[in-house]
């Protein structure tokens, strides 16, 4: 149990919560992790120890971590984790998809999602402190909040980002996920160099905030980016994690091949540049261009550390040996 003047949360409540919500009695383990995993060989869910004390925010984690082990094939998820732009993209229509599926199934958790938003978007957890939501954001980042705040925030939504909305509404599987995430980029390139002809695209906040003038965004830092040294690339993109929702003192123990982690970004690989990207209709972009990704997630994944409590020192788990009745 952790204690403060405001709450207590017991791990083994919240244990019994995560078996609930996934319907089995799956084992559930709180560790000094970055990141969720679930090991589906084993049925193990491991969670982060969170220091957040807020029941709302710890409950919102719990139920969107283990949607993703419920409905997130993480086979299929660490095909297109070698594509930076691709993985950012579906990383928050999957996110959209399986929030949406957790809530259906139980609304309860509803109000620790719109309690745990409220939260979180008041320590600045997705980067919108000093930002015009209107026109600062690309429509990814307006799908991204618009479903982490329940359709609370207010955006002036045009007739084509209407048409968008409607496909990610209809989103159903994983396939139908990287589908629409496939079809979103190469729109949005298509937006992008609609924008790179006006004479002041360099000073545009949108370009700014998405790192896609070449002020402030050279040759040099795109192969850092791909290579995974960008100072301004997620922390966690050093480690292995997938929803939504890494860690320099993690523990030594490595996830196996049988676990599936959910964050926000997956491993960089050497084969990074190397990755298919979706372009406008020239035939797609060459290394040397930009990548587009949402920076409200990207934002969450270097704030997420904050939620971790770094005093815990972990736990051993294991089992009692079968006994030996000779």
């Amino acid at each position: 149990m952790k204690k403060d003047t405001h709450t207590m949360i017991s791990l083994d409540v919240k244990s019994n919560l995560a078996k609930l919500i996934a319907t089995e009695n799956i084992t559930i383990q709180h560790n000094k992790v970055s990141t969720a995993s679930f090991d589906v060989k084993n049925r193990v869910l491991t969670l982060p120890i969170f220091k957040e004390q807020s029941g709302d925010v710890y409950d919102m984690l719990i139920a969107h971590e283990c949607a993703h082990a419920l409905w997130t094939p993480f086979e299929q998820w660490e095909e297109i984790c070698e594509d930076k732009e691709l993985k950012s993209y579906v990383n928050v229509l999957e996110d959209t998809r399986i929030d949406k599926m957790i809530q259906a199934k139980y609304p309860g958790v509803v109000r620790n999602y719109m309690n745990g938003f409220d939260i979180l978007e008041n320590q600045d957890f997705f980067g919108l402190k000093g930002k015009n939501i209107q026109t600062d954001l690309m429509l990814i980042d307006k799908v991204n909040m618009r479903s982490k705040s329940l359709d609370r925030l207010t955006f002036a939504f045009t007739e084509e980002d209407n048409s968008w909305l409607d496909k990610v509404d209809s989103i159903k599987t994983f396939a139908d996920t990287i589908s629409v995430a496939k079809e979103m980029i190469a729109w949005q390139w298509e937006q992008v160099e609609d924008l790179k002809k006006l004479p002041n695209f360099d000073d545009m906040p949108i370009a700014q905030n998405y790192e896609l003038s070449d002020e402030d965004f050279d040759e040099e830092d795109m192969n850092d980016y791909l290579s995974g040294n960008d100072d301004n690339s997620d922390e966690a993109d050093e480690k292995n994690d997938f929803n939504n929702f890494g860690d320099e003192e993690a523990s030594d123990e490595k996830p196996s091949d049988k676990d599936a982690d959910f964050g926000d970004v997956a491993e960089s690989t050497e084969d990074e540049e190397e990755a298919t990207h979706y372009g406008s209709g020239a035939g797609g972009k060459s290394t040397s261009d930009k990548l587009l990704k949402a920076t409200t997630a990207d934002h969450f994944a270097k704030k997420h550390e904050e939620l971790l409590d770094e005093k815990v020192k972990g736990f051993i788990y294991g089992e009692l040996p079968e006994p030996n009745y000779k």
